[in-house]
């Protein structure tokens, strides 16, 4: 059997197809809200580095267990501009990537680490639900299909494991209407967003419950002492009792932290 993925494509014919391409995020391609930049020196009782998701999920989370604390967040461009505007809206329980990695890597820890994902992506949903963010979020699973006998051989090991419910090849074409897979193992631990929707409602959301965001506002020192931590920008010194740095592989203000990223990159065309 031949499928698409078995010819040569022209480079050409790639070519001329992305002529009249734009290059940039679908997703944030839409009116979105402005928030301000740093009007000058500020005290705070925490100080959130990154507008992305763990930026924005942390100060979200630290103003509902203080209401009455004083949290900024400052982010270098606008919330959402890197990974967590731009990713394909797949979200996946496993914080290991993949089972079989994570019994590799953590065998002791692992059963913590699968229970960790799984409260992780019902906190995403309650709090998407709670805020209601409108984040296009739908529970609707994930499919690992096989395309090779050997593979289909694979996920029926996975199956008599627990990892998922085993589709033979009449259920999968039921689902995908395609002569190319064989068979697919079905896991109801995913769902997908809109990830700039997201964004946006996790910043209306923070916003709404009092946390200060700055935009265009880039770190670019830290400093600790007994009497706090003062991290610096253009417009001038943050002092904070506390400081999250939730820049994800960009180069972190801490030197030491710098070894333990890797930036990765993927694409996805719409």
């Amino acid at each position: 059997m031949h499928t698409v993925f078995d010819g040569h494509v022209n480079p050409e014919l790639i070519a001329k197809s992305l002529a009249g391409a734009q290059f940039g995020s679908m997703w944030l391609d839409v009116p979105r809200p402005d928030y301000p930049r740093l009007p000058g020196a500020l005290a705070c009782d925490l100080l959130v580095v990154g507008g992305g998701y763990a930026g924005l999920w942390t100060a979200l989370h630290a103003v509902e267990r203080n209401p009455g604390a004083r949290v900024l967040l400052i982010e270098a461009e606008r919330v959402g501009w890197a990974a967590s505007g731009r990713n394909g809206g797949f979200v996946e329980a496993s914080i290991t990537h993949g089972d079989e990695n994570g019994r590799s890597r953590w065998p002791d820890e692992y059963g913590r680490l699968e229970q960790l994902g799984l409260a992780n992506l019902d906190g995403m949903q309650a709090d998407i639900e709670k805020y209601g963010m409108d984040a296009e979020w739908e529970r609707t699973g994930m499919l690992t299909v096989a395309t090779e006998p050997h593979q289909l051989r694979w996920l029926r090991v996975a199956a008599e494991e627990g990892e998922g419910r085993l589709l033979d090849e009449a259920q999968i074409r039921a689902e995908l209407h395609s002569p190319t897979y064989l068979g697919a193992l079905f896991t109801n631990t995913c769902a997908i967003v809109n990830p700039a929707r997201l964004v946006f409602g996790l910043a209306r959301a923070c916003a709404e419950n009092g946390v200060e965001i700055y935009e265009h506002t880039a770190a670019t020192s830290i400093h600790a002492d007994r009497s706090g931590v003062r991290v610096g920008t253009e417009a001038g010194v943050i002092s904070a009792a506390r400081v999250v740095l939730a820049t994800n592989v960009f180069p972190s203000l801490l030197r030491r932290n710098r070894l333990h990223t890797v930036p990765v990159y993927d694409y996805v065309l719409a």
